[in-house]
């Protein structure tokens, strides 16, 4: 993804490092350059609000995370003035299907999997169970 853009003519930078991004001073003027921030779902997201004014952020969701997806960035992004666009992991994309196979209930309807079971398992297979 990151040759991708590189060839559309983006400036790639990686934030890769926890460090960098918890040092607020020096990495939010980093993210309040950027005309577009795109990653997967997870709390590195949250530096959407350095974003600039109609600057677009494209959240990689992965299966089964829809609704904290939407609402714990998608909102926010519109809250701020910041466009908000998604790529939708497919399940022939997760990982899941891997693990469990194309017919388990996680994957064919995760809402009704992750409301017959707790909180610690449901985080353990679609937060950091997925690739």
């Amino acid at each position: 993804m990151m040759k991708m853009m590189e060839e559309m003519g983006f400036q790639v930078i990686v934030a890769r490092s926890e460090k960098m991004m918890w040092e607020l001073k020096r990495f939010s003027p980093v993210v309040n350059r950027c005309s577009v921030m795109v990653g997967a779902h997870e709390a590195g997201l949250t530096n959407e609000v350095f974003l600039p004014n109609g600057a677009v952020l494209i959240q990689i969701r992965p299966l089964g995370l829809e609704w904290v997806s939407s609402n714990y960035f998608g909102e926010t992004a519109k809250d701020t003035g910041v466009k908000y666009l998604e790529y939708k992991i497919e399940p022939e994309e997760s990982t899941l299907v891997d693990t469990y196979g194309r017919d388990h209930l996680a994957v064919v309807n995760p809402s009704l999997w992750q409301s017959n079971v707790s909180y610690q398992v449901g985080r353990a297979m679609y937060l950091d169970g997925q690739i």
